[in-house]
Protein backbone atom coordinates (compact mmCIF):
# COMPACT_ATOMS: atom_id res chain seq x y z
CA UNK A 1 0.00 0.00 0.00
CA UNK A 2 1.93 3.14 -0.69
CA UNK A 3 1.74 6.00 0.89
CA UNK A 4 -0.99 8.66 -0.12
CA UNK A 5 1.23 11.44 1.84
CA UNK A 6 2.70 14.48 -0.73
CA UNK A 7 4.21 17.01 1.35
CA UNK A 8 1.61 19.33 1.45
CA UNK A 9 0.84 18.12 4.78
CA UNK A 10 4.05 18.28 6.60
CA UNK A 11 3.34 20.44 9.45
CA UNK A 12 5.90 22.71 11.45
CA UNK A 13 7.87 21.55 14.25
CA UNK A 14 6.84 23.28 17.81
CA UNK A 15 10.63 24.23 17.68
CA UNK A 16 10.66 26.18 14.42
CA UNK A 17 9.57 29.27 15.96
CA UNK A 18 5.47 28.57 15.49
CA UNK A 19 2.72 28.79 18.41
CA UNK A 20 1.28 25.75 19.80
CA UNK A 21 -1.94 27.15 18.38
CA UNK A 22 -0.89 27.31 14.91
CA UNK A 23 0.86 23.21 15.22
CA UNK A 24 -2.33 22.24 13.52
CA UNK A 25 -2.04 24.34 10.10
CA UNK A 26 -0.75 23.40 6.74
CA UNK A 27 2.10 24.64 5.50
CA UNK A 28 0.69 26.14 1.42
CA UNK A 29 3.41 25.95 -0.85
CA UNK A 30 3.54 29.20 -3.49
CA UNK A 31 2.20 29.16 -6.95
CA UNK A 32 4.32 28.12 -9.51
CA UNK A 33 6.98 31.13 -10.73
CA UNK A 34 6.46 33.05 -7.23
CA UNK A 35 9.25 33.65 -5.11
CA UNK A 36 9.65 35.41 -1.92
CA UNK A 37 10.25 38.73 -1.34
CA UNK A 38 14.42 39.85 -1.00
CA UNK A 39 13.70 41.06 2.44
CA UNK A 40 13.54 37.54 3.69
CA UNK A 41 17.30 36.86 3.12
CA UNK A 42 18.30 40.52 4.81
CA UNK A 43 21.23 40.41 7.88
CA UNK A 44 19.30 43.26 8.74
CA UNK A 45 21.14 46.08 10.88
CA UNK A 46 24.85 44.80 12.85
CA UNK A 47 24.62 44.12 16.28
CA UNK A 48 28.32 45.72 17.19
CA UNK A 49 30.08 48.52 16.14
CA UNK A 50 34.00 48.18 15.26
CA UNK A 51 35.06 51.94 15.89
CA UNK A 52 37.83 52.23 18.97
CA UNK A 53 36.84 54.33 22.15
CA UNK A 54 38.19 57.54 23.07
CA UNK A 55 40.23 56.11 25.74
CA UNK A 56 41.76 53.10 23.31
CA UNK A 57 42.44 55.73 20.57
CA UNK A 58 43.85 57.96 23.26
CA UNK A 59 46.05 55.20 24.36
CA UNK A 60 47.80 53.88 20.77
CA UNK A 61 48.46 57.57 20.32
CA UNK A 62 50.52 57.41 23.76
CA UNK A 63 52.19 53.93 22.96
CA UNK A 64 53.15 55.82 19.31
CA UNK A 65 54.77 58.76 21.02
CA UNK A 66 56.33 56.67 23.94
CA UNK A 67 58.13 54.31 21.06
CA UNK A 68 59.37 57.26 18.94
CA UNK A 69 60.95 59.09 22.00
CA UNK A 70 62.54 55.72 22.54
CA UNK A 71 63.96 55.66 19.41
CA UNK A 72 64.72 58.91 19.19
CA UNK A 73 67.24 58.52 22.28
CA UNK A 74 68.90 55.26 21.51
CA UNK A 75 69.80 56.89 18.13
CA UNK A 76 71.12 60.15 20.41
CA UNK A 77 73.18 57.77 22.42
CA UNK A 78 74.57 56.07 19.38
CA UNK A 79 75.29 59.41 17.87
CA UNK A 80 76.91 60.80 21.07
CA UNK A 81 78.86 57.44 22.12
CA UNK A 82 80.58 57.01 18.94
CA UNK A 83 82.47 60.12 19.03
CA UNK A 84 83.39 59.46 22.62
CA UNK A 85 84.65 55.99 21.96
CA UNK A 86 86.67 57.43 19.14
CA UNK A 87 88.61 59.70 21.29
CA UNK A 88 89.21 57.18 24.17
CA UNK A 89 90.66 54.85 21.94
CA UNK A 90 92.55 57.05 19.51
CA UNK A 91 93.24 60.13 22.14
CA UNK A 92 93.60 63.84 21.03
CA UNK A 93 97.17 64.54 20.35
CA UNK A 94 96.43 68.84 20.46
CA UNK A 95 95.59 68.01 24.14
CA UNK A 96 97.93 65.24 24.74
CA UNK A 97 95.68 62.71 25.59
CA UNK A 98 96.92 59.36 24.82
CA UNK A 99 94.00 56.53 23.97
CA UNK A 100 93.58 53.68 24.71
CA UNK A 101 95.50 52.01 21.72
CA UNK A 102 98.51 54.24 22.28
CA UNK A 103 99.03 53.33 26.14
CA UNK A 104 98.26 49.57 25.12
CA UNK A 105 101.25 49.48 22.55
CA UNK A 106 103.15 52.00 25.49
CA UNK A 107 103.10 49.24 28.16
CA UNK A 108 103.61 46.04 25.68
CA UNK A 109 106.88 48.37 24.23
CA UNK A 110 108.17 48.48 27.96
CA UNK A 111 107.73 44.37 28.12
CA UNK A 112 109.16 43.64 25.41
CA UNK A 113 112.15 46.00 26.71
CA UNK A 114 111.90 44.49 29.64
CA UNK A 115 112.19 41.12 28.70
CA UNK A 116 115.09 41.50 26.24
CA UNK A 117 116.51 43.44 28.70
CA UNK A 118 116.80 40.12 30.91
CA UNK A 119 117.97 38.10 27.65
CA UNK A 120 120.52 40.83 27.38
CA UNK A 121 120.98 40.47 30.98
CA UNK A 122 121.45 36.16 30.38
CA UNK A 123 123.15 35.70 27.46
CA UNK A 124 125.05 39.21 25.79
CA UNK A 125 126.57 40.75 29.30
CA UNK A 126 129.15 39.17 29.70
CA UNK A 127 131.25 40.10 26.46
CA UNK A 128 129.35 43.19 26.02
CA UNK A 129 129.06 44.68 29.50
CA UNK A 130 126.36 44.59 31.64
CA UNK A 131 125.67 48.86 30.67
CA UNK A 132 126.36 47.48 27.16
CA UNK A 133 130.13 49.96 27.91
CA UNK A 134 132.27 46.31 26.06
CA UNK A 135 134.27 43.50 26.95
CA UNK A 136 135.16 40.89 24.84
CA UNK A 137 132.99 42.18 22.30
CA UNK A 138 132.32 45.84 21.37
CA UNK A 139 130.22 48.50 23.18
CA UNK A 140 126.33 48.13 22.42
CA UNK A 141 125.42 51.80 24.17
CA UNK A 142 128.14 54.23 21.87
CA UNK A 143 125.68 57.14 21.05
CA UNK A 144 127.46 57.51 17.75
CA UNK A 145 126.56 53.81 16.76
CA UNK A 146 122.64 54.25 18.13
CA UNK A 147 122.52 57.89 16.33
CA UNK A 148 119.07 57.57 14.13
CA UNK A 149 119.06 53.73 14.68
CA UNK A 150 115.21 54.75 15.15
CA UNK A 151 112.92 56.78 13.45
CA UNK A 152 110.62 59.01 14.94
CA UNK A 153 107.90 56.35 13.71
CA UNK A 154 110.02 53.74 15.14
CA UNK A 155 110.71 51.88 12.10
CA UNK A 156 114.47 51.12 11.87
CA UNK A 157 116.78 54.21 10.75
CA UNK A 158 120.28 54.44 8.48
CA UNK A 159 122.21 54.90 12.00
CA UNK A 160 124.86 52.00 12.20
CA UNK A 161 122.56 49.76 15.31
CA UNK A 162 119.33 50.02 13.61
CA UNK A 163 117.35 46.85 14.43
CA UNK A 164 117.82 45.39 10.97
CA UNK A 165 121.44 45.08 11.28
CA UNK A 166 121.01 43.52 14.83
CA UNK A 167 119.01 41.36 13.64
CA UNK A 168 121.57 39.60 10.68
CA UNK A 169 123.96 39.50 13.30
CA UNK A 170 121.75 37.86 15.82
CA UNK A 171 121.44 35.46 12.78
CA UNK A 172 124.45 35.06 10.88
CA UNK A 173 126.63 35.36 14.22
CA UNK A 174 129.79 38.33 14.51
CA UNK A 175 131.32 37.51 10.58
CA UNK A 176 128.42 39.73 9.23
CA UNK A 177 129.96 42.70 11.23
CA UNK A 178 133.28 42.39 9.75
CA UNK A 179 133.50 39.09 7.85
CA UNK A 180 135.94 37.37 10.42
CA UNK A 181 134.89 33.54 9.85
CA UNK A 182 136.53 33.38 13.34
CA UNK A 183 134.11 35.89 14.97
CA UNK A 184 133.91 34.91 18.72
CA UNK A 185 130.19 36.29 18.27
CA UNK A 186 127.98 33.00 17.89
CA UNK A 187 124.71 33.04 16.35
CA UNK A 188 121.46 33.44 18.40
CA UNK A 189 118.54 33.06 16.22
CA UNK A 190 117.22 29.88 15.75
CA UNK A 191 117.63 27.44 14.17
CA UNK A 192 121.72 27.92 14.44
CA UNK A 193 120.86 29.19 17.69
CA UNK A 194 119.17 29.43 21.14
CA UNK A 195 116.48 32.09 20.71
CA UNK A 196 113.34 31.89 19.06
CA UNK A 197 111.76 34.77 16.86
CA UNK A 198 110.19 36.53 19.38
CA UNK A 199 113.23 36.98 21.87
CA UNK A 200 115.22 38.17 19.04
CA UNK A 201 112.46 40.69 18.61
CA UNK A 202 112.51 41.47 22.71
CA UNK A 203 116.59 41.86 22.15
CA UNK A 204 116.04 43.85 19.52
CA UNK A 205 113.53 46.60 21.20
CA UNK A 206 116.11 46.67 24.49
CA UNK A 207 119.15 47.64 22.27
CA UNK A 208 117.31 50.27 20.29
CA UNK A 209 115.25 51.25 23.51
CA UNK A 210 115.85 54.88 24.38
CA UNK A 211 116.48 56.59 27.66
CA UNK A 212 112.91 57.87 27.86
CA UNK A 213 111.75 54.04 28.65
CA UNK A 214 112.27 52.72 32.16
CA UNK A 215 111.34 49.44 34.16
CA UNK A 216 111.89 47.54 37.30
CA UNK A 217 113.85 44.58 36.99
CA UNK A 218 115.39 42.27 39.76
CA UNK A 219 117.87 40.22 39.50
CA UNK A 220 117.92 36.83 39.16
CA UNK A 221 119.20 34.91 42.41
CA UNK A 222 121.90 33.10 39.93
CA UNK A 223 123.32 36.71 39.37
CA UNK A 224 123.89 38.11 42.75
CA UNK A 225 125.98 36.58 45.65
CA UNK A 226 124.51 34.44 48.11
CA UNK A 227 122.56 36.69 50.92
CA UNK A 228 119.23 38.75 50.88
CA UNK A 229 116.83 38.52 47.94
CA UNK A 230 117.70 40.55 45.09
CA UNK A 231 115.72 43.83 45.30
CA UNK A 232 114.59 45.03 41.92
CA UNK A 233 116.48 48.40 40.37
CA UNK A 234 115.05 50.31 37.74
CA UNK A 235 116.80 50.03 34.33
CA UNK A 236 116.68 52.91 31.30
CA UNK A 237 117.24 52.40 27.36
CA UNK A 238 121.00 53.48 26.54
CA UNK A 239 119.32 55.44 23.19
CA UNK A 240 119.53 59.50 23.68
CA UNK A 241 117.21 60.32 20.91
CA UNK A 242 118.02 64.02 21.24
CA UNK A 243 121.71 63.27 20.41
CA UNK A 244 123.11 64.68 17.80
CA UNK A 245 127.38 63.81 16.46
CA UNK A 246 129.11 66.68 16.66
CA UNK A 247 129.67 68.92 12.83
CA UNK A 248 132.10 67.12 10.64
CA UNK A 249 132.63 64.03 13.21
CA UNK A 250 132.64 60.37 10.70
CA UNK A 251 129.73 58.22 10.77
CA UNK A 252 131.06 55.00 12.43
CA UNK A 253 132.77 52.72 10.11
CA UNK A 254 130.91 49.42 8.93
CA UNK A 255 133.55 47.12 10.43
CA UNK A 256 132.98 47.92 14.01
CA UNK A 257 136.09 47.48 15.94
CA UNK A 258 137.21 49.63 18.29
CA UNK A 259 140.01 52.03 16.73
CA UNK A 260 142.63 50.87 19.03
CA UNK A 261 142.50 47.28 17.10
CA UNK A 262 142.40 45.66 20.77
CA UNK A 263 139.27 43.45 21.53
CA UNK A 264 138.20 45.06 25.19
CA UNK A 265 138.99 48.36 24.46
CA UNK A 266 136.71 50.69 26.22
CA UNK A 267 135.36 47.59 28.28
CA UNK A 268 138.30 47.34 30.39
CA UNK A 269 140.77 44.80 28.25
CA UNK A 270 144.57 44.99 28.34
CA UNK A 271 147.04 44.09 25.55
CA UNK A 272 148.55 41.73 28.03
CA UNK A 273 149.21 40.66 31.34
CA UNK A 274 152.38 41.20 31.56
CA UNK A 275 154.15 43.45 29.54
CA UNK A 276 157.45 42.51 27.84
CA UNK A 277 159.97 44.22 29.78
CA UNK A 278 162.41 41.21 28.83
CA UNK A 279 162.18 37.77 27.49
CA UNK A 280 161.94 34.71 29.19
CA UNK A 281 164.17 32.04 28.97
CA UNK A 282 164.31 27.86 30.20
CA UNK A 283 165.79 28.72 32.98
CA UNK A 284 164.13 32.05 34.01
CA UNK A 285 161.05 32.23 32.31
CA UNK A 286 158.80 35.57 32.42
CA UNK A 287 155.86 35.02 34.70
CA UNK A 288 152.47 35.87 33.50
CA UNK A 289 149.51 35.96 36.27
CA UNK A 290 146.26 35.32 35.11
CA UNK A 291 142.47 34.72 37.42
CA UNK A 292 139.33 32.34 36.32
CA UNK A 293 136.29 34.07 37.86
CA UNK A 294 133.00 32.89 38.31
CA UNK A 295 132.22 35.26 35.99
CA UNK A 296 133.37 33.59 33.11
CA UNK A 297 136.10 36.34 32.39
CA UNK A 298 140.22 35.56 32.27
CA UNK A 299 141.25 38.52 34.66
CA UNK A 300 144.79 39.78 35.81
CA UNK A 301 145.27 40.10 39.42
CA UNK A 302 144.03 43.84 39.48
CA UNK A 303 140.72 41.92 37.81
CA UNK A 304 141.22 43.23 34.47
CA UNK A 305 139.64 41.18 32.00
CA UNK A 306 142.95 39.89 29.99
CA UNK A 307 141.82 39.59 26.03
CA UNK A 308 145.34 39.80 24.02
CA UNK A 309 148.73 38.72 25.53
CA UNK A 310 151.95 39.73 23.74
CA UNK A 311 154.87 37.17 23.71
CA UNK A 312 158.32 37.30 22.08
CA UNK A 313 158.69 34.64 19.55
CA UNK A 314 161.06 31.39 20.73
CA UNK A 315 160.70 32.51 24.30
CA UNK A 316 159.57 30.82 27.76
CA UNK A 317 156.70 31.78 29.54
CA UNK A 318 155.33 30.45 32.87
CA UNK A 319 151.56 31.18 32.89
CA UNK A 320 150.42 31.09 36.80
CA UNK A 321 146.71 30.27 36.66
CA UNK A 322 144.39 30.99 39.87
CA UNK A 323 140.73 29.41 39.51
CA UNK A 324 138.04 31.98 41.72
CA UNK A 325 135.36 30.35 40.53
CA UNK A 326 134.27 27.09 42.69
CA UNK A 327 134.05 24.97 40.07
CA UNK A 328 135.89 23.29 37.07
CA UNK A 329 138.25 25.90 34.84
CA UNK A 330 140.99 24.84 32.02
CA UNK A 331 143.38 27.01 30.25
CA UNK A 332 144.65 25.97 26.53
CA UNK A 333 146.52 27.35 23.95
CA UNK A 334 145.99 26.22 20.08
CA UNK A 335 143.42 27.32 17.25
CA UNK A 336 140.34 28.76 17.99
CA UNK A 337 138.34 25.93 16.42
CA UNK A 338 140.09 23.57 18.82
CA UNK A 339 139.24 25.76 21.41
CA UNK A 340 135.69 26.52 20.76
CA UNK A 341 135.14 22.74 20.00
CA UNK A 342 136.59 21.53 23.26
CA UNK A 343 139.15 19.38 21.44
CA UNK A 344 142.27 19.39 23.69
CA UNK A 345 143.85 16.01 23.01
CA UNK A 346 146.64 17.78 21.12
CA UNK A 347 146.96 21.21 23.03
CA UNK A 348 148.81 22.22 25.60
CA UNK A 349 147.89 23.78 28.81
CA UNK A 350 145.86 23.12 32.07
CA UNK A 351 143.41 20.53 32.33
CA UNK A 352 140.28 20.97 34.59
CA UNK A 353 140.62 22.14 37.99
CA UNK A 354 137.99 23.61 40.52
CA UNK A 355 140.28 25.73 42.92
CA UNK A 356 144.09 26.94 43.54
CA UNK A 357 146.76 27.64 41.11
CA UNK A 358 148.24 25.87 38.44
CA UNK A 359 151.85 26.49 36.46
CA UNK A 360 152.18 25.83 33.20
CA UNK A 361 155.26 26.65 31.54
CA UNK A 362 155.06 27.31 27.43
CA UNK A 363 157.76 28.20 24.51
CA UNK A 364 156.58 30.55 22.13
CA UNK A 365 156.91 28.62 18.73
CA UNK A 366 158.07 30.73 15.46
CA UNK A 367 155.66 34.28 14.65
CA UNK A 368 155.64 32.15 11.00
CA UNK A 369 151.84 30.18 10.80
CA UNK A 370 150.55 31.57 14.54
CA UNK A 371 148.43 34.53 13.84
CA UNK A 372 145.33 32.97 15.05
CA UNK A 373 146.69 31.03 18.61
CA UNK A 374 144.72 31.96 21.18
CA UNK A 375 144.75 31.32 25.00
CA UNK A 376 141.45 30.30 26.74
CA UNK A 377 139.04 27.94 28.43
CA UNK A 378 137.75 25.57 26.31
CA UNK A 379 135.03 23.81 29.02
CA UNK A 380 131.33 23.81 27.33
CA UNK A 381 129.94 27.16 27.44
CA UNK A 382 133.03 28.93 28.58
CA UNK A 383 134.95 29.59 25.76
CA UNK A 384 132.70 32.78 24.15
CA UNK A 385 133.67 34.68 27.02
CA UNK A 386 136.82 33.47 28.17
CA UNK A 387 139.68 33.32 25.51
CA UNK A 388 142.09 35.93 24.00
CA UNK A 389 144.18 36.27 21.54
CA UNK A 390 147.96 36.12 21.53
CA UNK A 391 150.21 39.21 19.63
CA UNK A 392 153.89 37.21 19.00
CA UNK A 393 156.05 40.02 18.24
Amino acid sequence: MTDPRTGNELTPRPDDGLSAQDSTQQVTPLPSGEQLGVERFSAGPRAHSVALTEERAAQVVRQSGNARNVAFLAVLLIAIFIPVYWFYDLGIPALGYQGRQAQNVQVETVTDVARGYALFIANCAKCHGPQGQGGIGPPLNDQDKLFNAVQANGQPGTGHLNATYIQHVLEVGGRYVCGDANSVMPVWAQPGGPLNYRQIEELVAWLTASNGVSFQYTPATSETSAGPKPTPVTVQGWRDPNYKPPAGQPSPPACWRNPSGQIGGSGGGTASAAPIDKAGTPDNPRVIKLVETSSLQITDESGTQVTAIAVKAGETVQFQVTNKAGFDHNFYIGQAPDLQNNNTANLVGIPPFSSGTQNFTWTVPAKAGTADLQFGCSLPGHYQTMHGQFDIQ
